[in-house]
């Protein structure tokens, strides 16, 4: 029998899970590729039943932008393969067709078709619906305030059920959609999403904000937040560290260095150089995620971060793990471009040692790009997120120290 949202939050019922997922338009459909193995191998320790879904095991689920429409609807139950099939309508419906340069005059896609495409799956729920089955966390950006916002459904949160002559609108009553639509709002790909924050005596709307990607804060790698909502007593989770206390995993959607010509990228207008350094920023921070939660843990497959430090086996700051961690994700990283006849031919990139076949450099860049919504380009993604998450999952990842008791017991 699935856990209740109250035994997945309390702190006193065991060693707990949590899942991050990064933003990245389209290429969430790679981290749906990486959740299908993990579902299918916790699904067998389950003891096989088709009813198994992730939200059974994780504690926590959060995410940013696509990342945080795949953590909603995993929260709320569904299978990764519904997700998988619902991307697959949703990338080619939303991203078809420009609606604007994205740049100077108008974003580059319509948020309503975005709107209706979630609204199948969110409906009109709020956060403080019961049929989220687990904890959700969504990040977005606060862009009126500057404050960059995490929104959970855990009822013990100073925001979700504030006193009623507050003035302010309780979290538990935002609608799903606003929240993953928030999240999602990338700068120059959607508009803005503005939600009503404080109402008078006679609830009218006297204060609203103004909210975007939550990229563009510090979390499209939402790890370091979601660690701090377990840890830090104003989060009111209060779960414990430690390696045999807590675990994360940690999903990408394609790691790719954005590199631009120098030449070119001062012939470039500002607006769009805006755009290439507001992009090299999210890479920035995400792979700084990466490094600090490698830093604090002991992660059995460490990824690599950069030339001078490696991958970081070994390095634990602390003396002692805080945590269980590990990311999964895959190097987009191309081939060198112009090799002349007669030169050596460059190796494999790694994705294409994944896949087992050579891809064409146009292909490869493709992928890397977040509105790419073509068929042959999302069928890629995932069959290139399963070959990686095999990578990853296996009878020993996740830790079967983490397996939920009612398994063991079963298995015995």
């Amino acid at each position: 029998m699935p856990r209740t949202l109250f035994e997945h939050l309390s702190p006193d019922t065991g060693p707990k899970r949590i899942l991050a997922l990064d933003g990245g338009g389209v290429k969430g459909v790679l981290t749906l590729g990486m959740l299908k193995p993990l579902e299918a191998e916790l699904r067998r320790r389950a003891g096989g039943g088709s009813d198994f879904r992730l939200a059974d095991y994780y504690d926590l689920i959060g995410g940013t932008s696509t990342g945080a429409i795949i953590a909603a609807a995993l929260a709320l139950g569904l299978s990764v393969d519904e997700i998988v099939e619902f991307y697959m309508h949703l990338a080619p419906d939303v991203f078809g067709r420009t609606s604007g340069d994205g740049v100077f005059l108008q974003s580059k896609f319509d948020s309503r078709r975005l709107r209706r495409a979630l609204q199948g799956v969110l409906h009109t729920k709020t956060l403080g619906t019961e049929d989220l089955r687990t904890g959700l966390a969504i990040h977005a950006k606060r862009i009126d305030t500057g404050s960059a916002w995490v929104v959970t459904n855990h009822p013990l949160g100073a925001f979700y059920d504030p006193p009623g002559d507050s003035g302010i609108f309780p979290n538990k009553r935002y609608r799903l959609i606003d929240l993953v639509l928030a999240s999602a709002a990338a700068p120059t790909f959607f508009d803005e999403v503005v939600i009503d924050i404080e109402f008078d005596d006679r609830r009218h709307s006297i204060q609203q904000g103004y909210f975007v990607d939550g990229a563009v804060s510090a979390n499209n790698n939402p790890s370091i937040q979601l660690f701090l909502l377990a840890l830090d007593p104003s989060y009111k989770f209060g779960w414990k560290s430690g390696a045999e206390n807590l675990m994360m995993t940690s999903c990408g959607t394609g790691s790719r260095r954005p590199t631009i010509n120098g030449h070119a990228f001062r012939g470039l207008p500002p607006g769009l150089r805006g755009v290439h350094a507001l992009r090299a920023m999210v890479y920035d921070t995400q792979v700084q995620g990466v490094m600090m939660m490698q830093a604090l843990s002991e992660p059995k497959r460490p990824w690599r971060i950069n030339s001078e430090i490696g991958d970081m086996r070994g390095v634990c700051i602390g003396g002692q793990a805080l945590l269980d961690y590990q990311r999964m994700d895959v190097s987009l990283e191309g081939k060198p471009k112009n090799v002349k006849l007669g030169d050596p031919q460059p190796p494999a990139a790694a994705l294409e040692r994944i896949l087992g076949r050579e891809l064409a450099p146009d292909v490869l860049d493709a992928l890397d790009r977040m509105d790419n919504g073509k068929k042959e380009n999302l069928d890629l993604l995932l069959e290139l997120g399963e070959g990686a998450g095999r990578s990853f999952v296996d009878e020993t990842y996740p830790d079967p120290a983490f397996d939920l008791p009612e398994w063991r017991h079963s298995q015995s």
